[in-house]
């Protein structure tokens, strides 16, 4: 198994972060890394759909966890081949004023130790993007 996380605090409480984070028919205005389709409700399907080696991709997902203004979290891709298991955890900070964003995800299966170097070059700079575009658009109002 092996993990990336990335993080960043936001100048809004959490649950203003979370409403922006699953108004998913929203994240193609203001995201450039990717975009959920679904509604963030635990069994739901939905989908992911991201940039990858130069390419648009997508990849279907199943809600794991919906916890409001605290977590979200979805799993995806190729069973036993690899899986990601991606979350957002929301940390209130400064009396709930702040949030600290962390973001990331675990990849299990056979393959994933074989394309981990090629994924973290990737993926490492679009969840932080993420991170970046979702900061904005929370603290722009």
């Amino acid at each position: 198994m092996v993990t990336h996380e990335t993080n960043v605090t936001i100048d809004a409480p959490p649950q203003a972060v979370w409403r922006h984070l699953v108004d998913f028919e929203r994240h193609g205005e203001w995201s450039r890394s990717f975009k959920l389709r679904g509604q963030a409700v635990v069994g739901e399907r939905g989908r992911v759909e991201f940039p990858l080696f130069g390419r648009a991709l997508g990849s279907p997902v199943v809600i794991e966890r919906a916890d409001e203004a605290r977590e979200l979290r979805w799993r995806g891709g190729p069973k036993g081949l690899i899986t990601g298991s991606h979350y957002f955890i929301l940390e209130p900070r400064d009396g709930g004023r702040r949030t600290h964003f962390r973001h990331g995800e675990r990849f299990s299966g056979i393959l994933a130790p074989l394309v981990w170097a090629l994924l973290r070059a990737e993926l490492g700079p679009s969840y932080a993007g993420f991170n970046e575009d979702l900061k904005a658009q929370v603290e722009r109002g």
